[in-house]
């Protein structure tokens, strides 16, 4: 899985470029949906940091979700709960779609 983190007009640090690769490495591996490429990007807005995701998997979905807050790493885990309820979500229709009745 190719990971791209960018930040908009902020400098990202190496701890928190490895912490999102870490933490999307887990999810992946918790999914079991072989996705092919995840952009992270961060951005500072007023008061508040603002990360969007986008994780494109294998079978054509493309899971987008964004994630506000005071601090960049409250963002970030904000943006992870909402991605991991997506690939949740389209786990269990594809689980369900087999079963047959």
């Amino acid at each position: 899985m190719k990971i791209q983190v960018n930040g908009k007009q902020i400098k990202i640090g190496k701890s928190l470029i490895s912490y999102t690769e870490n933490q999307l490495t887990k999810i992946s591996n918790k999914f079991l949906l072989r996705p092919v490429n995840a952009n992270i990007t961060f951005a500072k807005e007023k008061f508040e940091y603002k990360c969007e995701a986008s994780m494109h998997l294998s079978c054509g979905l493309t899971a987008n979700c964004t994630g506000k807050a005071d601090q960049i790493y409250e963002s970030y885990q904000k943006t992870l709960l909402r991605l991991e309820k997506i690939l949740r979500r389209h786990k269990r229709k594809i689980k369900n779609h087999h079963q047959l009745n």
